[in-house]
C-alpha cells in the first residue's frame, strides 16, 4: 500500500518542521508549504490525501485557500489557528474545513485526528454487513463510490458530511447524540458539538436545495439528530 500523503501549510517554519517530522516518523509522506500561493501549487501538484492548513498565512490566507480547494477536492482539510473564539472556528468550518485545531495543540492528538480522518475516507466504520447503496425517495447514497444522488443529480459532499449522512441514513429513526456523531465520524476523544451542528446545517442545505418534499435529517430536541424513518 502506498504511503498516504499529507500537505502541511504553515508559515511558522519551526512548527511546520515539527509537524513534518512527527507525521513522517508515523509513516506518512509529507510535503511542506509556507505561504498561500505555494500551498495551492503543491496541493494541485501532489494531490495529498489530507491537508493541515494554518489560517493566517502570507499571500492567500487559509480560509480562502480552503474555499478554493473545496471547488476542486473533497479531501479532509484541518485548520490550525491561534484564534480560539467560536466565530473563528465556525468561519473555518463554513469555508469547508473538516476540523479546527487551536494552537497550542498536542502532536499526538493531531496525529490521532489525521489517522481517523484518513481511515474514514473509505467506507465508514459501520456494522459488518454492508449494503452497496442506501435508497430513499429522491435520494440514493452509493457507499462504494462515495456518491450522493439527489433527484437524479450528484451533489458534492466533503467526506465529513458524507460520513455523517451515512451514519444517520444507515439507522433511520435512531436518534444519535452530537457526542456520538462526533466520536464516530471525527474519531477524537475531545468532543466538539458545534462542529457537528455546523456540518449538519451544511448537509441539510445541500439535501433540501432541490426539493421541498422531504426532510431527511430531523432534529430530536434534547437528544441530537436522526434520519427520517417516515420516508
Amino acid at each position: 500500500m502506498s504511503q498516504q500523503k499529507i500537505l502541511i501549510i504553515e508559515d511558522d517554519k519551526e512548527m511546520n518542521e515539527i509537524i513534518y517530522l512527527y507525521l513522517t516518523k508515523s509513516g506518512f509522506k509529507c510535503f511542506q508549504a509556507f505561504d498561500g500561493n505555494d500551498a495551492l501549487i503543491q496541493a494541485r501538484e501532489y494531490s495529498p490525501d489530507l491537508i493541515i492548513l494554518d489560517v493566517q498565512l502570507p499571500g492567500i490566507n487559509g480560509i480562502n485557500i480552503c474555499r478554493i480547494l473545496r471547488q476542486e477536492t473533497d479531501i479532509p482539510i484541518f485548520f490550525l489557528s491561534c484564534c480560539t473564539e467560536e466565530h473563528d472556528k465556525i468561519k473555518g468550518l463554513e469555508a469547508g474545513g473538516d476540523d479546527y485545531i487551536a494552537k497550542p495543540f498536542s502532536l499526538a492528538e493531531l496525529q490521532a485526528r489525521v489517522k481517523a480522518a484518513l481511515r474514514r475516507r473509505g467506507l465508514p466504520d459501520m456494522p459488518t454487513i454492508r449494503k452497496q447503496c442506501l435508497e430513499f425517495p429522491g435520494l440514493k447514497i452509493d457507499l462504494v463510490k462515495s456518491l450522493v444522488i439527489l433527484n437524479g443529480a450528484v451533489i458534492d459532499l466533503p467526506q465529513m458530511e458524507f460520513q455523517l449522512l451515512v451514519r444517520l441514513a444507515r439507522n433511520p429513526g435512531w436518534p444519535f447524540t452530537t457526542e456520538q456523531l462526533f466520536s464516530s465520524v471525527w474519531g477524537a476523544d475531545s468532543i466538539d458539538t458545534r462542529t457537528v451542528a455546523v456540518h449538519i446545517n451544511r448537509l441539510r442545505k445541500k439535501l433540501e436545495q432541490n426539493t421541498d418534499k422531504h426532510e431527511y435529517i430531523i432534529t430530536v430536541w434534547g437528544k441530537g439528530y436522526q434520519f427520517n424513518s417516515q420516508l
